[in-house]
């Protein structure tokens, strides 16, 4: 099985996937191979010709229902206090060619409720968003991934989940890079279900790892406070 991320990234599509190494003590590892940026036919060729494939794409497959402004998934990530991923155009056209993979949509009404066990088998496809991902693992919000810290904190988490870079270093990777493997390791967690999903089945939902997501991701004690001075008043 190929637990595989894609996020959009300047009018291309970054592809990250991970495979299990099983040894004879656990934990389980987590072997990542990193793709070039590429067009969404080249993605989706590269995923058909994977095989058997779980795909978490970072961005949203589809629009808000007919007279909303916004999809309940976003409204849901918004008062967690996640930035909603905006629409593009590439992760769509992915969507259109990889319709032999159906999307995952819950049976359940909107609002939110766990992945089902063996719901991959159906559904190879979902939604995620990276930044929300490495906030579900957390347990918390992250800093921006432009601030240091926050870089670090996404860095630590992916090493802790036993994600190895067979193919350098995770330190010098990119940063699109490090959330299509995020939102790989989300399929990861979606294929063995543990994982929940957020919004309306009928415009669709976004997944997530873990058993429950909070109703908000708390930022309290995640930056260090640090010292800064006052600049004197400006002179009329």
């Amino acid at each position: 099985m190929h637990y595989c991320g894609v996020v959009p990234v300047q009018g291309a599509l970054q592809l990250t996937m991970l495979e299990e190494v099983r040894t004879p003590e656990p934990p389980i590892r987590l072997s990542a191979m990193f793709f070039e940026p590429g067009s969404p036919p080249q993605v989706a060729a590269e995923l058909h010709r994977l095989g058997e494939v779980v795909v978490a794409v970072g961005a949203p497959l589809g629009g808000p229902g007919e007279g909303r402004t916004r999809r309940e998934c976003d409204v849901q990530l918004a008062q967690r206090g996640v930035t909603p991923q905006p629409g593009s155009p590439e992760t769509r056209r992915l969507a259109e060619l990889l319709s032999d993979l159906p999307a995952f949509t819950p049976s359940d009404g909107a609002g939110d409720g766990l992945v089902d066990d063996g719901a991959y088998h159906q559904f190879p496809l979902f939604e995620t968003n990276a930044d929300a991902v490495f906030c579900a693992l957390q347990g918390r919000r992250l800093p921006a991934k432009r601030h240091p810290l926050g870089l670090h904190m996404r860095l630590d988490e992916l090493s802790g989940d036993h994600v190895l870079d067979e193919g350098g270093d995770l330190w010098h990777r990119r940063i699109e890079e490090l959330d299509a493997a995020a939102c790989a390791l989300c399929a990861h967690r979606y294929a063995v279900a543990h994982a929940c999903w957020l919004g309306d089945p009928g415009e669709g939902v976004v997944v997530l790892p873990g058993s429950s997501i909070p109703d908000r991701f708390s930022s309290q004690g995640v930056m260090p406070p640090v010292e800064r001075l006052h600049l004197p008043p400006a002179s009329e």
